[in-house]
């Protein structure tokens, strides 16, 4: 059994209870898109070392070094000691949990049991202290703005708080220096509608992200719907989702540089640079989310409406669907009935869900020896064929698996999506977020490929650079796969 997919599914399974119920009060923060991308790269990361450590020919991230035998014993001990001794510090009330999936691991016979498990305890240890001060446990005040075009908590859920106005400042994994991100079409304009690419792209959300929309189509609920995973009962956090895709392709698609499936090596590597690249994508999409402090589309379509903009300017009064009234499909409240479905609480641009998406399947091109995705490329795929990868992937999403409920309590049907290639899954995931309501267009993508805008461009460029440089400063690229 590969090691780390063992303690990578306890991972997942510790995300989906840690979002289930009522909140549990503590001071380490692995809640929401942000506290789970930093707990999976955590836990990916000492996996990692524990594997690089026992292999012995390369630095560890943490810098922990081992002399004890070279076995596969030593090298799943030390994976176990490392991940449950990391889960049980981040989720101290699911401990009970993580130590009968820790009891239940088979291990393999030979010396180095000792060893190994030593080893691991020390990477975590090694790893949760290097952590301890990256900023994720401060304070993180929010006054928001009455102010045109700033965020605002949704209207359809009020009592919703602020997450992470300064997850900006969390200290990056791996990456040296912020992504630049351009800001949002017409943000320096006096009307955002007055640009002809944000008046676009409000025009879409308003039409097709409605509740009561007549343009949107059933597929485009659909992938609404199955990308979502909002931090819900039983399903977790984005992270979560996209770990399950690494899970399909790694026990699927052939490795190229071998011929053969991945080993726990490959594994250790592949999870640790997906997981550090969505960490760090998001610490910088949320910089970048309240730099910029855009409005939803519920609040920018119901104000584009009233006569309260800047300098007294009306907005499209004159139009004949103009909506004071708007409410969005809304991301999905699955498995809960106690709330609506909602906007997420915390600034438009750029979206999370496209900035980790996009870091993932990059990792997962590169990785496999392909070229980097390009914005190209992705902007490409509305209007021609995506060329096939050989990556068949039959996904399954939570959120539509034939056991979850919707915010009705009505149970949702059980839907499978093939994709051949990464580039249809990275933009249909960006594009999701238009089709819930929640997101505009430019979040996520540009229309025209040579502007810096949105989650996707930030997300390929992060991927792209942690890939490059590696985990220890060491380029993981081939010569091939580089030229």
């Amino acid at each position: 059994m590969d090691p780390i997919l063992y303690w990578n599914e306890a991972l997942l399974e510790v995300n989906a209870r840690d979002h289930t119920g009522p909140e549990v009060a503590k001071t380490v923060p692995t809640r929401g898109p942000t506290g789970s991308s930093r707990a999976f790269a955590m836990v990916s990361l000492a996996m990692r070392d524990a594997v690089v450590a026992v292999k012995g020919n390369e630095p560890t991230y943490t810098g922990m070094t081992y002399t004890g035998p070279g076995t596969d014993t030593a090298r799943d001990a030390a994976v176990a000691a490392a991940a449950q001794s990391v889960l049980s510090a981040l989720w101290p009330e699911h401990e009970d949990f993580i130590v009968a999936h820790a009891t239940a691991q088979p291990m393999p016979a030979g010396p180095g049991l000792d060893d190994g498990h030593r080893l691991g305890v020390g990477i975590a240890t090694a790893m949760l202290a290097r952590r301890a001060s990256d900023g994720a446990d401060n304070p993180m005040p929010y006054a928001a703005s009455s102010a045109y075009g700033r965020h605002r908590v949704d209207p359809v859920n009020p009592t919703q708080p602020y997450l992470g106005p300064l997850w900006g400042q969390v200290a990056h994994f791996a990456l040296g220096t912020r992504v630049q991100l351009d800001p949002p079409p017409g943000y320096h304009q006096a009307d955002y509608l007055t640009d002809d690419h944000y008046r676009a792209d409000h025009d879409e959300v308003r039409h097709l992200g409605a509740l009561a929309s007549t343009s949107r189509t059933p597929e485009q609920t659909l992938i609404g719907i199955f990308w979502a995973y909002d931090g819900v009962d039983l399903l977790g956090t984005p992270p979560r989702f996209y770990n399950q895709i690494l899970r399909h392709i790694a026990t699927s698609h052939v490795n190229p540089r071998t011929g053969e499936l991945n080993t726990p090596e490959d594994n250790a590597e592949l999870f640790a640079l997906a997981n550090v690249a969505m960490a760090d994508a998001g610490i910088d999409a949320w910089h970048w989310k309240y730099y910029y402090n855009l409005w939803r589309p519920v609040i920018g379509i119901r104000e584009a409406c009233s006569s309260n903009g800047p300098s007294g300017i009306a907005g499209p009064n004159n139009d004949a669907d103009c909506d004071p009234f708007w409410v969005p499909l809304g991301a999905p409240a699955t498995n809960q009935t106690v709330k609506p479905d909602f906007t997420p609480p915390f600034p438009a641009y750029p979206s999370g869900h496209a900035t980790f998406g996009a870091a993932l399947f990059q990792i997962i091109r590169l990785f496999y020896g392909g070229e980097a995705i390009t914005i190209d490329e992705v902007l490409a795929a509305e209007h021609e064929a995506t060329p096939d990868e050989g990556y068949v992937a039959d996904l399954i999403s939570d959120e539509l698996n034939g056991t979850t409920t919707d915010s009705r309590g009505h149970l949702r049907t059980r839907h499978v999506r093939r994709f051949t290639d990464l580039v249809t899954p990275l933009r249909e995931n960006a594009l999701s977020r238009v089709y819930l309501g929640v997101h505009w267009r430019f979040d996520g993508l540009p229309r025209d490929p040579a502007d810096r805008i949105g989650g996707v461009p930030l997300g390929l460029e992060v991927a792209e650079t942690i890939f490059d440089t590696g985990l220890t400063g060491t380029t993981t690229r081939t010569e091939e796969s580089a030229s």
